[in-house]
């Protein structure tokens, strides 16, 4: 059997999309139409932010 190494808190944060630490204040969503928040709210929020909050699809372009 194989031994693993266990990984910290900080390096698990890290893959799988973590998030990581947030010092900011993070207001609620949702964001987006008709909405109690706009799109634009929401591309102002801090980078830490806006893995945080709820947001509509329609803020985002068609790729």
């Amino acid at each position: 059997m194989k031994k693993t190494k266990k990984l910290n808190r900080a390096n698990l944060k890290s893959i799988n999309g973590g998030i990581g630490v947030c010092h900011e204040n993070c207001p609620d969503g949702p964001y987006g139409p008709n909405q109690p928040r706009s799109c634009g709210d929401y591309y102002g929020l801090p980078e830490c932010c806006k893995g945080r909050v709820l947001v509509s699809y329609e803020c985002f372009e068609p790729f």
